[in-house]
């Protein structure tokens, strides 16, 4: 397609001398309507659901270079599409992606369950994430403890169904809820027993003592599906609880009382996270749908977020919200209108849309879901997952991010930025400058955006001046700059960004001409 005789005519006009990103602006308006509205905010959750089945399977059980490979080739594709937060899959059914001394490696890293791999999955994932720039949250299964219906080895350390079969989820009549012959189903832990949450929260926060984590992500923080109907959790610790004054001293009804117990463990993992380290985030996945009838959070499996965001025992949710827009049951524009409206509070609410999609609709439904999202003013978006974007991510960063965007701000946690960097100074030859300067006086990490103008006055909160976001603790940073002719200047200024997504005041600011071999402070 030949670009429309209006884009010619402005790029003729403006002889590239503008930045790149102002040239997409304007071909977007171009191309999709003068009367769209292309997103030019500056700060947005991008995220990505990276499953364990990703990189641990048969192939990167023969080798574990596979296995760090396809973790560098999602990451890496994720921030050329302008992401910058994954959520990066550790423990799957009561096993470890990870060194730990509470439960056994997990048999997809090797065919043998507790058998060391001889790499440690998170470990190398964090690595990739602060070379690229990336947040990193470790996504764990809560409350499902096993899948499919043949027992676990004995271990070192034993695994959890094992040494507490007393802890599995009930039917009505207090037997054991087991998943049929042949059946992969997951087999859980009964929320309702405070020892089995204890168990996750000791295994969460030895997760988040030894690892460098931006977050940690909650998935299947619930009862399981059917529930009311099949009577879970009739284990006799959970009705000996309920029946008792210690164990339900506010007299909660059977489904009230339920939900509670999720509630309390989710308390109780903000409570400790916090403590420990307060700058991390703790996000949660949720039913796409909250309240209603069908597949809710609230009524099908006991999960309330709207207490968890009320009393502010958790930074985010993503309500999977997976259908389409025209749905005939389950429309992607009311649900996201109902966690808006009735569940937000001042927590974050940002929604997790399907790749699926992609194939069942095409990439222009994602896109046009992305949109809704901002039109409803929420934060951001996940995709769910890397798998459903491997045939699509040219798409992503082109068509749905094509600017720069720092995390959210969480003002709850910390609201006080940084001091700015010191003593940028650029050195310029030919088309490329480099940019050197010194951290703050600061001992916490920083990420720093990287501002570039044709003019002087750089503007903080435009993302046509932010021309890249750098790693963590970068304190360099090599520009190219395409030019017609000579005698282009191009002004630099940097800015430091906390983890809690504070962002400091420019600093100096700093100018050079193209091609130049010299580089000056104005």
């Amino acid at each position: 397609m030949q670009l429309p005789q209006l884009l010619v005519n402005f790029v003729f006009v403006i002889g590239f001398r503008r930045h790149i990103p102002r040239l997409i602006f304007v071909a977007s308006i171009v191309f999709f309507g003068c009367g769209k509205e292309v997103f030019t905010g500056k700060r947005e959750a991008r995220g990505v659901w990276m499953s364990r089945f990703e990189y641990a399977n048969e192939q990167t059980r023969k080798s574990p270079d596979a296995g760090k490979q396809r973790i560098r080739e999602v990451f890496q594709r994720a921030r050329e599409a302008k992401l910058n937060m994954v959520f990066f899959q550790v423990r799957g059914n009561g096993d470890a992606f990870y060194r730990s001394t509470l439960e056994p490696w997990s048999m997809l890293l090797s065919d043998s369950l507790g058998r060391d791999p001889g790499w440690d999955p998170l470990e190398f994932a964090i690595e990739e994430a602060r070379r690229l720039g990336l947040e990193l949250h470790a996504w764990v299964n809560t409350f499902p403890i096993w899948r499919g219906n043949n027992l676990p080895a004995e271990t070192t350390p034993r695994h959890a169904m094992l040494e507490h079969p007393e802890w599995l989820v009930c039917d009505s009549a207090g037997k054991p809820v087991l998943p049929d012959i042949g059946s992969n189903e997951y087999i859980w832990i009964s929320p309702g027993i405070p020892e089995a949450r204890r168990h996750v929260l000791n295994v969460v926060m030895d997760i988040v003592e030894k690892y460098d984590l931006d977050g940690i992500h909650f998935d299947y923080v619930r009862y399981p599906e059917g529930s009311p109907q099949l009577g879970f959790s009739h284990d006799s610790i959970s009705v000996a609880r309920f029946n008792s004054l210690e164990g339900n001293p506010n007299k909660l009804s059977w489904d009230h009382w339920q939900r509670e117990q999720v509630n309390q463990f989710v308390f109780d993992v903000y409570n400790s996270v916090c403590a420990l380290k307060p700058w991390m985030k703790m996000s949660a996945a949720v039913i796409g749908k909250y309240m209603g009838s069908g597949w809710t959070s609230y009524y099908a499996v006991y999960q309330d977020p709207r207490r968890w965001m009320e009393v502010g025992k958790i930074d985010f949710i993503v309500p999977m919200v997976y259908w389409e827009r025209e749905h005939p049951t389950h429309p992607f524009v009311p649900l996201i209108t109902e966690w808006h409206d009735r569940v937000a509070y001042d927590r974050h609410v940002v929604p997790g849309l399907s790749a699926g999609l992609i194939r069942k609709i095409g990439w222009r439904e994602l896109v046009a879901e992305v949109e809704e999202v901002r039109k409803m003013n929420l934060p951001g978006v996940v995709f769910f997952s890397s798998a459903g974007l491997s045939a699509s991510w040219d798409l992503v960063g082109a068509d749905a991010f094509p600017y720069w965007a720092n995390t959210p701000r969480m003002l709850w946690k910390d609201s006080m930025p940084p001091s700015p960097p010191r003593n940028v100074i650029a050195s310029a030859e030919a088309n490329m400058v480099t940019l050197h300067w010194e951290s703050p006086d600061s001992s916490e990490p920083l990420f720093y955006n990287i501002y570039r103008s044709d003019h002087r006055q750089i503007d903080r909160e435009s993302v046509f001046d932010l021309s890249w976001i750098t790693p963590r603790n970068a304190l360099t940073y090599t520009d190219t700059v395409s030019t017609r002719s000579g005698g282009t200047t191009m002004f630099y200024a940097v800015s430091a960004i906390d983890r809690f997504g504070n962002e400091s005041e420019l600093s100096n600011i700093v100018s050079t001409v193209f091609p130049s071999a010299s580089a000056s402070s104005p």
